[in-house]
């Protein structure tokens, strides 16, 4: 009689055995380096999160400047870009906000879009404070470098 606890091992390593996949192709490092801080192709999407703080970012003109940047929902706070020139970076839309819970105090992002117009450099900071205190210091700010090829 076979027991059961050998029955269960047995299905168990065939079942995990399944999960392996040595299969798999490499991973691609020029998608990697793409996808990273600091460059973007033409047509393609420069991210930029809070902790790129202080970077540089090389985009072609006609590509698309991505702020995600985390934050707090339901605490008033929200990131609100200032310094960019227009002329070299535009503003895409308002601010969309990626929630992961209705919860307040639950996680969020603040994602803001921007079209790189025109060959230039410009500064961008986006300052985390609430828009009814304009005179108070941000609580947080991020600066990045945004040149345009």
């Amino acid at each position: 009689m076979i027991r059961p606890a050998a029955v269960f091992a047995s299905f168990w390593l065939l079942a995990c055995n399944g999960c392996n996949d040595h299969n798999a192709p490499p991973p691609n490092p020029a998608a990697s380096a793409a996808s990273g801080a600091g460059s973007a192709q033409a047509g393609s999407e420069a991210v930029v999160h809070v902790e790129d703080d202080g970077k540089t970012f090389d985009v072609a003109a006609g590509g698309t400047v991505t702020f995600k940047l985390a934050s707090n929902a339901g605490t008033g706070y929200v990131w609100m870009p200032t310094g960019a020139d227009p002329a070299i970076l535009a503003q895409v839309g308002e601010r969309a906000s990626e929630v992961e819970s209705s919860v307040p105090g639950s996680p969020k992002m603040d994602v803001y879009r921007f079209a790189a117009q025109h060959a230039g450099s410009t500064a961008v900071e986006m300052d985390l404070q609430r828009p009814w205190t304009k005179n108070a210091p941000p609580a947080r700010a991020i600066h990045v470098i945004i040149n345009v090829h």
